[in-house]
């Protein structure tokens, strides 16, 4: 089995070897944990590498995610050429196929056309909640199912970032998916703002699970200075 290498430095040690070639992995957590940061990372380094990856966002202009990522240090200049971004609300304003053509498929026209003529081995889809409401499942576990059954057949290792609620690992049960997606994933990254003394918060991310992989499964220190970097938690 070949595995893929977050770059991230910490966290390929906890996932074992790394991501195994080909999963479909849930990055689920609730806003501010750094699910885009983080992924963008991932493809980034990759590109780096010379591994091709895709960024489908589906909420923020390829201008605002430029400026953003740039600004965090992943300059698309030094990709080498091997990562693509895809503005697909954009896009969908510039389709001058069918006026009604649904979502999912434009989704799916648009991720096919470019797997031919741009080999991409990397995906990162933001966000599931958003594709959700934009291609209008009427039944979300069974729209799920077909999507991750489409996904699987591209043969690409897959990030699927999905929204929880902001009090998320803070009080009550833990919940990873909101519509039982998790049990369709192969590996669940779960992040999550944990309190630190009296007035502080902390981010933190735990593998929750990743097939093919002896991986830790207790929470670990996300910390951004210059790069990411994954640490123990200290008391």
């Amino acid at each position: 089995m070949n595995f893929l290498k977050t770059y991230v430095d910490g966290l390929d040690d906890i996932l074992g070897m790394g991501i195994p070639q080909g999963s479909l992995v849930l990055v689920s957590g609730a806003p501010g944990t750094m699910k885009t940061s983080l992924t963008y990372h991932v493809l980034h380094e990759n590109a780096r590498h010379g591994v091709k990856g895709l960024y489908v966002s589906l909420e923020q202009s390829r201008a605002s995610l430029l400026e953003h990522m740039e600004g965090l240090g992943n300059r698309l200049d030094d990709s080498g050429g091997n990562l693509s971004l895809l503005d697909l609300a954009a896009l969908r304003k510039t389709f001058t196929g069918p006026a009604d053509q649904p979502w999912m498929d434009l989704f799916k026209l648009y991720a096919n056309g470019l797997r031919r003529s741009f080999d991409y081995r990397l995906l990162v889809i933001d966000s599931l909640d958003a594709l959700e409401i934009l291609a209008k499942f009427a039944d979300a576990r069974r729209d799920l199912f077909a999507l991750v059954r489409w996904l699987r057949g591209l043969q690409a290792t897959t990030f699927l970032l999905g929204e929880l609620p902001s009090d998320d690992g803070l009080a009550g049960r833990q919940v990873f998916a909101k519509h039982k997606e998790d049990y369709l994933a192969d590996g669940i990254v779960h992040l999550r703002l944990a309190r630190q003394g009296d007035f502080g918060m902390q981010r933190q991310i735990r593998i929750v699970k990743m097939r093919g992989t002896r991986h830790a499964t207790d929470y670990h220190a996300l910390v951004f200075d210059n790069g990411f970097r994954v640490t123990r938690i200290l008391a």
